[in-house]
């Protein structure tokens, strides 16, 4: 089964932990995540503009912000992250899974339940 798959057709899962889970997995597809994700990392500027490559960010701090959010229950308010992510990462080969995930995240983050 393909990785959006399991986001797709009616009655398809799309729990923001099955939303999280399938960033990660494709984090990790794309080789931006490898072993254990560790704490977030600082950064003093939106999407660690001017800080680090967007890619280093996605994994660095989106992520395990991402798993922080999980694991407490709280959420943004709102979220942008598919906006940067299509901006920043345009062009590159296999983001397009990823893409559409962060995409789910964010409608399910700005029109979803908290």
């Amino acid at each position: 089964m393909r990785l959006l798959d399991r986001f797709r057709g009616s009655g398809a899962p799309q729990a923001r932990e099955a939303l999280v889970d399938g960033i990660e997995q494709a984090l990790r597809e794309l080789g931006w995540v490898q072993g254990e994700v560790g704490e977030p990392l600082r950064v003093d500027s939106a999407f660690g503009a001017g800080e680090m490559p967007f890619e280093h960010w996605l994994a660095r701090v989106f992520l395990p912000r991402l798993q922080q959010a999980r694991r407490s229950g709280r959420w943004p308010p709102r979220s942008e992250v598919a906006v940067a992510a299509g901006r920043n990462l345009d062009g590159q080969p296999g983001t397009g899974p990823l893409l559409r995930l962060l995409a789910r995240l964010d409608d399910d983050i700005n029109n979803g339940a908290r």
